[in-house]
């Protein structure tokens, strides 16, 4: 079929009338791709995370443990808190769920990250946003996943883990509660670790919901502490992994204060972002 030109446009040349039409059509073309990247841009954010941890008492390491992680939440924009005190009906150890539970019914955050008193980030540059990310990839049914836990050579270790920030995640709080409170009836008093494992472990609907993180890239025990998952020390830490857990420091280093040790120890070992405080491993 011929190409029919309206009559105001009869008297200029079909080449040029061609390359207009192009022109503007490359410019509306543009703008359509622009608005559906800004579009795909905005549809995606960096979860947003809380991390959380609780102290009750002095200790010698107070200010390395509340500045390493205050110093890591600030660089990566996220929220840090800190509990001083805890109204928990069980023991102190049970606080951590009084934090999370609140945190979550904040509607706050996507992801809360508990980490105990006696960790240090030791890599700064390392994203727990990554960590998350990558550890939910491998996941069968990543939008199941509500817990990314690790294990030490004895099993579960609860001092460094992700809670995802969803109602749906209070009812394994609930149940864990429950376990211990029908053990304590027995005279059974367990940790909120040991009721965690013994849900996970004896009540398979809940571990659909809970995933196994590698022990180094969440809460690696240095030298020192040689209770690592797996026979060949895979959750041994080293200079560059992301946390170091001084789990049971008491039972394996001699002194009057065995974490405040390590925690001096290992604290100039952490690495910084280049151009922050010099080099890269802070001395």
């Amino acid at each position: 079929m011929a190409l029919r030109i309206p009559r105001p446009f009869k008297r200029y040349p079909r080449a040029t009338i061609l390359l207009i039409a192009i022109f503007f059509f490359a410019i509306w073309n543009s703008f359509t791709i622009r608005n559906k990247l800004a579009d795909h841009v905005q549809s995606y954010r960096e979860p947003r995370v809380a991390i959380i941890t609780l102290v009750t008492d002095e200790k010698s390491y107070m200010h390395a443990s509340l500045k390493n992680k205050d110093y890591y939440a600030r660089r990566h924009k996220h929220d840090f808190i800190v509990d001083y005190e805890t109204h928990s009906e069980r023991s102190v150890v049970w606080a951590k769920f009084d934090m999370i539970e609140r945190l979550i019914k904040s509607n706050k955050y996507d992801w809360i990250w508990w980490m105990d008193f006696d960790t240090l980030i030791t890599n700064t540059d390392i994203k727990i946003t990554d960590v998350i990310r990558e550890n939910l990839k491998n996941a069968t049914n990543p939008g199941q996943i509500d817990y990314l836990l690790t294990h030490d050579c004895n099993g579960l270790n609860s001092g460094s883990y992700l809670v995802r920030g969803h109602a749906r995640s209070l009812s394994f709080i609930d149940r864990v509660r429950g376990w211990h409170d029908v053990e304590e009836v027995a005279h059974n008093y367990l940790s909120e670790q040991d009721c965690m494992a013994a849900v996970l472990k004896q009540e398979s609907g809940y571990k659909y919901y809970a995933y196994k993180v590698p022990q180094f890239q969440l809460n690696a025990f240095p030298e020192e502490i040689g209770c690592y998952e797996g026979p060949n020390g895979e959750g041994k830490w080293k200079v560059g992994a992301f946390v170091i857990h001084f789990a049971g420091a008491w039972a394996h280093v001699r002194g009057d204060d065995p974490t405040g040790q390590l925690m001096r120890k290992y604290k100039d070992l952490v690495v910084h972002a280049r151009g922050e405080g010099g080099d890269r491993v802070s001395r």
